[in-house]
């Protein structure tokens, strides 16, 4: 982005992540990297429960289209990179909790039955690490009801014969339930960490690469007006030279504050770094982000100086970003010039 420099930390490359080809070293959306993870995962799973004898020739089939469905999702992902869309990886995951089910439900095929109840808390942590919390529940919980309520019911032959009690059942509940819980608060705290600006509270830079992308993206597809401003504070120097930098970071909180309490709550304050900061607007024009930015101005505690600009066609974020920062300091020289004359 402009004005700024790329100042992310080096990953600790591990033996195993050497070992991963320079495209799949690429990826930068965690959750894709974690998909790809449990597809390989899913891939030896399937190859070792394919050398498993099933009760039928359809069940065996279905472990053949449920082997090639991960290695396509592999591949998929290896061609797409961070554009691998994860409502894939969600359908993955949906098809087998529909196998878990009625292998633990309605199958006497107890080997079957074993592997199912493995990968059921591993597909509700990988639920609970991409996506919405109140979406996963609503997936999770009546699956899990599901199937033990089938295998109460047509049990002992079927599921139950396999917990030998309800201390089994008791630690399926615990387990599925403690991998949500744990699986949406490592989501969150990653997310907050890597995300947002630890001094303002404000998204930081990373985070402004990572959503505003996505946005521009999104308005792009549907033709929806994005808007962006960049403001820049003036005398922030001076703050920092009179009162020291806990003066200058107490302003620079403030600032967020008041920006986060003046906008809109789908617009998305962000720190590109120093006393600079970004504001996304969506479905807004370069004229309706002005006003809104006017607006914000007359009501600030602290002087700063802005710039707008409005997404094209052919614009990236950094494009885009790089015009409202010509906006911002082309209204400061006219400012300036309008002061001279003045005096």
């Amino acid at each position: 982005m402009p004005g700024t420099k790329d100042r992310r930390a080096p990953i600790n490359e591990d033996w195993w992540y050497r070992l991963l080809p320079p495209r799949v070293r690429a990826i930068k959306r965690p959750e894709v990297a974690v998909t790809g993870f449990i597809a390989c995962f899913f891939i030896l799973f399937y190859l070792v429960n394919l050398t498993y004898d099933f009760e039928s020739t359809v069940r065996e089939n279905l472990g053949y289209v449920r082997f090639a469905g991960s290695i396509v999702v592999l591949l998929l992902l290896y061609i797409k990179l961070d554009r691998f869309p994860l409502w894939l990886g969600y359908l993955g995951a949906l098809t087998e909790l529909v196998a878990f089910t009625y292998f633990v439900g309605l199958s006497s095929d107890l080997e079957q039955i074993a592997f199912r109840l493995q990968e059921f808390p591993l597909i509700t942590l990988y639920l609970a690490w991409l996506f919405k919390p109140k979406l996963v529940r609503l997936t999770i919980y009546p699956v899990l009801a599901a199937a033990l309520y089938l295998a109460y019911v047509y049990g002992p032959r079927t599921g139950m014969a396999l917990h030998s009690g309800w201390l089994n059942v008791f630690s399926l509940v615990f387990l599925t339930f403690g991998a949500s819980v744990i699986g949406s608060y490592v989501k969150t705290r990653f997310h907050y960490q890597s995300e947002i600006d630890e001094l303002t509270g404000a998204v930081n830079r990373r985070g402004l690469q990572l959503r505003g992308e996505h946005m521009l993206a999104s308005a792009q597809r549907a033709r929806r007006p994005l808007s962006v401003a960049l403001l820049d504070m003036d005398g922030f120097k001076a703050i920092n030279d009179e009162g020291g930098h806990e003066a200058g970071d107490q302003v620079l909180k403030e600032l967020v504050k008041h920006l986060r309490a003046a906008t809109r709550k789908n617009d998305l304050v962000a720190r590109l770094g120093g006393d600079e900061f970004v504001i996304l607007f969506p479905h807004t024009t370069r004229t309706q982000a002005q006003l809104l930015m006017a607006r914000v101005q007359e009501t600030s505690a602290h002087s700063w100086s802005y710039g707008a600009a409005q997404a094209r066609r052919e614009d990236n974020l950094s494009t885009l970003i790089l015009r409202a920062d010509r906006d911002m300091y082309s209204s400061k020289r006219e400012r300036a010039e309008r002061r001279a004359s003045e005096a």
